[in-house]
């Protein structure tokens, strides 16, 4: 087998192997859609362009493509190891830098392609390969590893990770509880195992590095449970069930001798583990015994200290054993009033450290729940966050904004965060901040602009601008925190002037490429901005009508309904983007939409049809426009529509004939009816025959 075909059955391999349900969970999906993107782009240019051509003889291309090939057997090999309880921080440190060689050897294959003075096929034109490379360059996937060396590299030093890194590494990971985080440590001290017995020295100081990172997450994640408990008599640690980190109610004893809360070692053994979490052993058996000496011992705290005893779901307490599965109850307790004062006393201070770390605290807990995000905005935080929004500390402001745009997920926060005129100063953060920065300033205007009365405000406020440049050049997240937030913008009339005159059609239309993986987004800002003049005139001057017409045909049902309304106002609107969106073969997709689409998606189908109805009858002067759309035979629209597309004398005689019929009451002849459907499928081929009409039909043809 050749090196192309083994890199080619290797690459299909990987492209199917989207139906394993290992694959399903985070992060893997992510990591697995990233290198599936590039691989998309890759494939049909080996495949058809190059397979059978002269040019794979080329040293530098062979050299690459064997390097590509080497990556994407150990990509797939990655994949296929992969199982549930396996170590996601190891899983992603290896993908990361097979996804990243995979990109490179892509690209530099684009470069050799282009810059070869060899005959290639047509399909590698040098415009078509520098599409290409513009696609693997904007596929986006996270840069975790960085972040965890960065993190490994603190904990040589005497303070270790900061708080902030690990959580963001939890996040990255999704390592989302305590109880995730302790099956991550299982999984890396089993992998170390494995790989002192294979005698991989520098693989095992990895691991070990990596297990006294995950230690650092979940001593973090203890300290920030612990900020959370609303007594003001700390809880004892042998009262804390080291899975949940919360007070029990339920307390059992496993084989090891150790006690945890019931419903959480339960789904412990559920999930398959056999290994105590607290102390690793490996347990000859998954009884449970219940602990009624630490349940009394609980219950006799809460008592003398005023604490009330959160209820279960449902009482495990006489259940027989091996018990039968129960319901876990999340014992969410919010912060005291007091701790957020204290914070929010932090933000005035004048030491940058102290501001920071309470912007952290405070991002932190304005995330977790609803209540934690009423208390803080009570407590006075919002204004001072805003205040902050204009730090020169780069991680004080990123909190800052981070942490206004999970307070506005309440509506009262959001009318409190305008009043204290947070406007501009997020605006100054999209212009100045940080990447992540950038983002949630978007996100947050986004969030503020569902009320109506705040778009304009926004609008006027100028945010329009940097909400546009963000979206043409900010990261992938942040591109689509620009078009939500543009698009709820567009909403007020307004608003969308300035948005075209920003250039923001360029970037939309850009964005309907697949490959940015915003379709959806782009083309419903798109077919809000075409209900004005200068938004259509953008549209047809950007090479928008096109790849509108591709979505209808391609895209999604949400996409192929706004892709449908962005044609609608186009062709009501100018006889010439008419023609030009029948040139570019509308009919066929919207004519399968019509029958098989949304409902809504029909209703915008039905409604184009009679701007093209409009358009004839205003154009040719030959339809008197006094029939009945919903009466109209759907045969003879079709064919109307497909002899109009065809330019051409002879064939625009008939066009007109057929107009001039089309409000006469001989429409409604059965057997007429029959002849205009075998003649709609004679003309529709016909047209397929002449889609490049202007360089090769000539009156003589007929």
């Amino acid at each position: 087998m050749s090196l192309l075909e083994t890199l080619l059955r290797d690459i299909s391999f990987f492209l199917n192997f989207s139906s394993s349900e290992n694959i399903n969970s985070e992060p893997v999906q992510k990591y697995y859609q990233g290198a599936g993107e590039i691989l998309k782009v890759l494939k049909p240019i080996i495949l058809n362009a190059i397979f059978d051509s002269e040019i794979t003889s080329d040293e530098v291309l062979s050299k690459a493509f064997e390097e590509l090939g080497v990556s994407v057997e150990e990509l797939l090999q990655q994949f296929e190891r992969w199982q549930p309880l396996s170590s996601k921080a190891y899983f992603v440190l290896q993908v990361e830098s097979l996804i990243s060689e995979i990109r490179n050897s892509c690209l530099d294959i684009f470069r050799v392609l282009k810059s070869s003075h060899q005959r290639l096929p047509y399909e590698l034109s040098s415009a078509s390969l520098e599409l290409h490379l513009q696609k693997i360059k904007h596929v986006g996937y996270e840069q975790t590893s960085s972040v965890i060396k960065e993190a490994k590299r603190d904990q040589v030093g005497n303070f270790g990770p900061s708080s902030e890194i690990l959580l963001r590494i939890a996040e990255s990971l999704s390592l989302n509880s305590n109880m995730e985080i302790l099956i991550e440590a299982v999984a890396l001290e089993k992998l170390k195992e494995n790989t002192a017995q294979a005698k991989k020295v520098a693989e095992v100081e990895c691991i070990d590095q990596l297990i006294a990172l995950i230690t650092h997450m979940r001593h973090c994640l203890f300290l920030i449970k612990q900020s959370q408990t609303c007594s003001s008599v700390p809880i004892p640690l042998d009262f804390i069930c080291p899975l949940s980190l919360e007070l029990m109610t339920d307390p059992v004893i496993v084989a090891s001798g150790q006690t945890y809360e019931r419903a959480f070692i339960k789904k412990w053994f559920d999930l398959g583990l056999t290994v105590c979490p607290k102390t690793r052993q490996t347990l000859v058996h998954t009884f449970l015994i219940p602990n009624y000496t630490t349940k009394a011992l609980i219950v006799n705290w809460c008592e003398s200290n005023n604490v009330k005893l959160p209820d279960l779901v449902e009482s495990t307490l006489n259940q027989v054993y091996p018990p039968c599965a129960t319901k876990v109850k999340k014992l969410v307790y919010p912060p005291r009033a007091t701790k957020v004062k204290k914070l929010v006393e932090d933000l005035k201070s004048t030491s940058t450290y102290t501001q920071r770390v309470a912007t952290a605290e405070l991002r932190l807990l304005s995330k977790q729940n609803r209540d934690n995000r009423i208390i803080i905005a009570n407590c006075g935080a919002i204004s001072l966050l805003v205040d902050l929004l204009h730090s020169p500390d780069t991680k004080t402001q990123e909190n800052a904004v981070t942490a206004l745009l999970n307070l506005s997920n309440i509506d009262n926060n959001k009318k409190a965060i305008v009043d204290a005129n947070a406007i501009e100063p997020l605006i100054h953060v999209l212009q100045t901040g940080s990447p992540v920065a950038k983002e949630n300033s978007a996100a947050t205007l986004f969030s503020l602009s569902i009320f109506e009365i705040n778009k304009a405000r926004i609008g006027r406020s100028g945010a329009i601008r940097p909400l546009v440049d963000l979206l043409g050049n900010g990261t992938p997240r942040g591109k689509k925190d620009a078009a939500a937030a543009l698009f709820n913008l567009s909403l007020f009339h307004e608003n969308k002037a300035q948005i075209v005159q920003a250039d923001a059609v360029r970037y939309l239309v850009k964005l309907l490429d697949p490959a940015a993986g915003m379709v959806d987004k782009a083309v419903a800002v798109l077919a809000s901005l075409a209900t004005t003049f200068e938004g259509r005139t953008a549209i047809g001057q950007e090479g928008g009508i096109p790849l509108l017409v591709e979505v209808v045909e391609l895209g999604s049902a949400r996409g192929k309904a706004n892709a449908t309304a962005a044609l609608l106002q186009l062709c009501t609107n100018s006889s010439r983007f008419c023609i030009m969106v029948l040139q570019e073969g509308a009919v066929p997709p919207l004519v399968a939409l019509s029958q098989s689409g949304t409902q809504r998606a029909k209703e915008k189908v039905y409604t184009a049809s009679a701007g093209h109805r409009h358009f004839w009858a205003t154009s040719k002067g030959t339809i008197t426009g006094t029939g009945t759309p919903e009466l109209l035979p759907k045969a003879l629209s079709n064919i109307l529509i497909d002899l109009n597309a065809i330019n051409s004398e002879p064939v625009q005689k008939y066009y007109q004939r057929a107009d001039a019929i089309f409000d006469s009451g001989i429409t409604s002849d059965e057997v007429l009816s029959k002849a205009f459907e075998e003649l709609g499928l004679s003309v529709e081929e016909l047209l397929q025959q002449f889609e490049s009409w202007q360089l090769i039909l000539s009156k003589v043809y007929f």
